[in-house]
């Protein structure tokens, strides 16, 4: 199947008719019950016409009609027929779709151009919901706001394609073994409940034993797991853990404050408050003085 990588459009999989066409048999084949095919507004009515199939209305017979979309993500699309007893399939499905909706189509990850969206793609979503709220996407303010936005959202989620393990880079071997703080390490991520940012510092703080990493990587570090769809609690989390796994120190703490737009300018509306979360491994964990010396540091 034919796949054209264009990151920089936020396109992973470009498909032509033949790739459409394809899969279209795959589910044909899989569904030989299917007398009759209803695509459903808009993705499905592309695929129907590639299965040769009759077309149907919903009213005809629940046990021969087949009811397809192009891509199962969330499966809102195609759950209210399976719950209402027709048989349902799709041509692709994501990584994290409902198992129990089209099970057997290929899945795909990332952003997927299918030949009938000629000038779809990320920036149609913005134009969308700029729409939705009643805005006019063609006046000039907003002209170029989806470009803006999706750029903006290529940015602040850039550390998905980043291995945390490979920023950390060359570890030296040091006799050390005094805990080392870096502290002030500002960062901006995005509240994956809200698409909202939440920024403020980190502090990371860990016991060599027998080796240490240059003082830029524990920065560049925090920095990778800011840059994701994320919930401080976990990204405090990841940050210690990642550290203790590649350089097994006797310990590791971590501890981050922030400031959440999602409740600083929605919701309770307090943009004062600030939300402190902390990680704490190996002697930091065990040993109350190791612990207490790396709080008096922060």
């Amino acid at each position: 199947m034919a796949a054209v990588h264009a990151a920089a459009q936020g396109v992973e999989r470009a498909l032509t008719w033949e790739d459409v066409q394809s899969a279209a048999r795959e589910m044909i084949a899989r569904n030989p019950q299917a007398k009759a095919v209803y695509g459903v507004p808009m993705g499905g009515l592309g695929v129907a016409i590639c299965t040769g199939l009759p077309w149907a209305t919903p009213d005809f017979d629940k046990q021969s009609l087949l009811i397809v979309d192009d891509l199962v993500d969330s499966g809102k699309t195609l759950r209210r027929y399976a719950d209402d007893g027709y048989i349902v399939d799709a041509l692709y499905r994501k990584p994290h779709s409902p198992t129990e909706l089209a099970p057997q189509a290929e899945v795909v990850k990332g952003w997927v151009k299918f030949p009938w969206e000629k000038e779809t793609g990320p920036e149609d979503a913005v134009v969308r919901l700029l729409e939705w709220i009643g805005e006019d996407p063609n006046r000039e303010g907003l002209l170029d706001t989806p470009k803006r936005v999706v750029k903006a959202f290529r940015e602040m989620t850039a550390g998905l394609n980043v291995d945390p393990h490979s920023v950390l880079g060359t570890v030296f071997n040091e006799n050390s073994d005094q805990m080392i703080v870096v502290r002030g390490i500002r960062f901006s991520s995005m509240c994956e409940h809200h698409l909202l940012p939440f920024t403020g510092t980190a502090a990371v703080g860990y016991v060599p034993d027998g080796k240490v990493i240059g003082l830029s990587k524990i920065p560049r570090l925090v920095e990778v797991f800011a840059k994701r769809p994320q919930v401080q609690e976990r990204m405090t989390n990841q940050v210690a853990e990642t550290l203790m796994r590649c350089l097994s120190p006797k310990g590791v703490g971590v501890v981050v404050k922030a400031h959440h737009s999602c409740m600083g300018c929605r919701g309770v509306r307090q943009p004062d408050a600030e939300m402190i979360t902390s990680c704490v491994l190996g002697c930091m964990k065990d040993t109350d003085a190791a612990r207490a010396e790396l709080m008096g540091f922060i």
